[in-house]
């Protein structure tokens, strides 16, 4: 997958002038869907309202890099909550909220408005993978690990496969594949060529903003 500014948004970030709102959007089942702006800030989107603190579950303190899979791992994304109480940690942590609805965008503010441009580029689709609950001496988080929503492929063992029986699953009496041996050949999951860098950040939405600032490039 790969992912396409609009020529509004591209202008916009090359200025500089133009403030980035991460968001995240979280459907647990037999919850309310959670919609979290990654910042101090507040806005509307359509009919949703994301914000930067959400009244059951907190903050949203950190999303990471998007990571980009390789051979047979597909993309996954970290983030990272602060829940207010036990009941919250306990919610966001249950074996109940695996494969719950992740998605990730990247929207621009207009600084003179204060709306967002049109449309936010979704960056992330994909479900819960697995929550980890971290508890410090003056600290509680949890922190899950979201699968792109391509990893069902390898789950269910369905996609396009570079063998020569299932090449002829879908071209029956085709022979094409038939004598390549010993060929070495990486494929990448989620973009189109391998990734050029490594770019890091820390939280606050550092690793969703870099990714893509690196599509500017």
């Amino acid at each position: 997958m790969s992912f396409r500014l609009t020529p509004q948004v591209a202008a916009a970030l090359r200025t500089g002038r133009y403030p980035i709102a991460p968001l995240v959007e979280v459907i647990m089942p037999g919850q309310d869907p959670l919609w979290h702006l990654v910042g101090s800030y507040e806005l509307m989107w359509g009919a949703k309202r994301f914000v930067g603190r959400d009244p059951r579950f907190g903050v949203l303190v950190a999303a990471s890099n998007i990571k980009d899979g390789v051979g047979d791992q597909a993309p996954d994304w970290q983030l990272t909550f602060a829940p207010p109480s036990e009941a919250a940690a306990g919610d966001l942590s249950a074996a109940t909220a695996q494969g719950g609805t992740v998605n990730g965008w990247l929207a621009v503010i207009d600084p003179q408005t204060g709306l967002l441009l049109p449309e936010p580029i979704q960056v992330f689709a994909g479900e819960l993978d697995y929550a980890r609950l971290r508890v410090g001496k003056a600290s509680r988080t949890v922190e899950w690990r979201c699968a792109s929503a391509l990893e069902p492929f390898h789950d269910q063992e369905i996609g396009a496969r570079l063998s020569d029986s299932w090449h002829k699953t879908v071209w029956p009496g085709e022979t094409g594949l038939a004598n390549m041996t010993g060929i070495e050949k990486t494929s990448y999951w989620g973009v189109e060529s391998p990734p050029s860098g490594v770019t890091t950040g820390s939280g606050g939405g550092a690793g969703l903003t870099n990714y893509v600032l690196r599509q500017l490039q």
